[in-house]
């Protein structure tokens, strides 16, 4: 009697509960790895933002305030504040952050102009 159930619970086991482990096994990997993806895109982006920002105010801060101030602010300096974020900003971006926003944005320069001018343009109404 011993042996038979103990063939039973063998064939169980290798029938059921194996195939149930392996296959969990691979929905979590599956899990994992969306969950890696999201938070690495979310760390990404954040990153990303808080770079602009921080560029956006520095140039503010010891460029275009002085020109306000003196009110030579032109269209020419304007170009120029947007060309010091910009290199701020590409200095400091790692190269995964740029493939990651221009695989998921396109192109990236215009993807930077929008985001400086939306940070301005979110500092101004401040």
């Amino acid at each position: 009697m011993n042996e038979v159930l103990l063939n039973i619970i063998s064939v169980i086991v290798t029938t059921v509960i194996v195939p149930l482990v392996t296959w969990s096994g691979a929905e979590l990997i599956k899990l994992i790895q969306a969950k890696t993806k999201t938070v690495k895109d979310s760390e990404y982006l954040s990153v990303a933002t808080n770079v602009v920002t921080n560029a956006v105010k520095t140039v503010f801060q010891t460029y275009v305030e002085s020109l306000k101030k003196s009110g030579t602010f032109t269209k020419e300096a304007q170009a120029e504040a947007l060309k010091q974020a910009k290199e701020t900003v590409l200095c400091q971006l790692s190269e995964d952050v740029k493939a990651y926003i221009t695989a998921n944005f396109g192109d990236f320069n215009t993807w930077l102009t929008t985001q400086i001018e939306s940070t301005i343009n979110t500092l101004k109404n401040l």
